[in-house]
């Protein structure tokens, strides 16, 4: 029943993009294991300009931090705000009985808020001619407040019910867990740069032998099978709702060889990057 369910919101989900809307997910209450691995594949934004900015060295670490700053803060509602570079979106909480569970997010929005425009030309100064030209690519025509309710809400009801199962099974979270979630955190955030075992277990203060144990014990993977499940998933949606090139997006995904990329693509998905956007556009 409850992978049912968990099928279900990915499909909505995957859905949901198709038809434009650049939904992700976050903020996931410690229930929802033994999902958080498949969650976190949705969490990254999937606008240009995100990714244009978590490359950019002018402002590095500041979508992290800007994450950070959102899973620190408590809200009793929806609301339409905008990122430190002027990104706008909607950010619809998940409750269930009182407690905050999940954020749905529908971003990808520009120019109708006077704080976005503020913030746009504040990072405009900060970066080259990437920045505009990845920032135009937003729509400035977000839908209203009650039509996005209307295509979130059977995705809310969704997460409740898988969030319902999860706390009847009442798993405890070990140690183990706890560190192989942070792992997901940090691939998430660095998946664009060339991270590797070594700089993942430095960055956690761990060996790399060690590491690799808690990924197989806790999610029966590798860091590398992981860190490329993250990067292939965004490739995936800019093969199929952009126009870059195989090579382009190979790169903006962390892959410095498009070959290998293509190869592992293929492994992933059955088909080579062309062949699988001609089947599925």
């Amino acid at each position: 029943m409850e992978n049912n369910i968990f099928k279900e919101i990915i499909s909505y989900i995957d859905f949901l993009r198709g038809l434009g809307y650049k939904c992700v997910l976050s903020h996931f209450d410690t229930r929802f294991e033994p999902y958080t691995q498949e969650l976190y594949l949705y969490e990254v934004h999937l606008s240009s300009v995100c990714y244009y900015l978590k490359q950019s060295k002018a402002t590095e670490g500041r979508c992290h931090l800007q994450k950070m700053k959102l899973n620190s803060m408590d809200f009793d509602s929806p609301f339409y705000s905008s990122c430190y570079a002027g990104v706008e979106e909607y950010i619809f909480p998940v409750f269930f009985e009182g407690e905050d569970i999940m954020r749905i997010h529908i971003s990808g929005y520009r120019d109708t808020l006077k704080k976005s425009l503020y913030c746009k030309e504040k990072t405009r100064k900060m970066c080259d001619i990437g920045f505009i030209k990845a920032y135009s690519e937003l729509s400035p025509n977000p839908p209203s407040m009650d039509e996005a309710l209307r295509f979130v809400k059977p995705l809310e009801y969704m997460i409740i019910e898988l969030y319902k199962y999860c706390r009847q099974n009442n798993q405890v979270i070990s140690e183990t867990k706890k560190l192989y979630l942070r792992a997901m955190e940090i691939i998430n955030k660095s998946y664009q740069e060339k991270i590797t075992v070594e700089s993942l277990a430095r960055e956690m203060n761990y060996s790399p032998s060690y590491l690799r144990y808690i990924f197989k014990k806790e999610g029966d993977t590798t860091p590398n099978k992981q860190i490329n499940a993250v990067r292939l998933e965004n490739a995936k949606y800019l093969l199929l709702n952009t126009n870059l090139s195989v090579t382009e997006i190979s790169f903006r995904c962390g892959f410095v060889d498009s070959n290998y990329f293509s190869t592992v693509f293929k492994e992933r998905y059955g088909h080579p990057p062309k062949a699988y956007k001609r089947l599925n556009a």
